[in-house]
């Protein structure tokens, strides 16, 4: 098994049930060329480096997947490029399974801990 960092940024117009249907979109797509989504994550608008397509700000969408073969790395590639919604992406190969991200614990309940010690 081969297993990916996708890292994809889409236009910074979009609520986020535009947003929610685009990764539901991605996901499908992987999902149905029989590969899997280990964990697919909205990270929040953030500001880009350089201007792309005369945005300054962009949605920041991570996707890790596990990829059955090697081979689909370029067809995925095609349908990121295709899609009208993606500005940019990056992917990586990983070595090993991704972990999913453990979330923060909030700061009264590590109070409240720190109290009853």
């Amino acid at each position: 098994m081969n297993y990916y960092e996708i890292l994809y940024v889409v236009n910074p117009n979009h609520s986020k049930d535009k947003i929610s249907e685009i990764i539901g979109e991605v996901s499908s797509h992987i999902e149905s060329k029989k590969h899997a989504v280990v964990d697919h994550n909205f990270w929040e608008k953030k500001q880009l480096a350089y201007p792309v397509n005369k945005h300054k700000y962009g949605n920041y969408i991570l996707l890790n997947t596990e990829f059955k073969n090697s081979d689909f790395v370029n067809e995925f590639k095609m349908f990121l490029n295709l899609h009208a919604e993606v500005l940019k992406y990056m992917i990586i190969k990983l070595d090993g399974k991704p972990v999913a991200p453990v979330e923060d614990i909030p700061n009264e309940v590590e109070d409240k801990k720190a109290e009853e010690n």
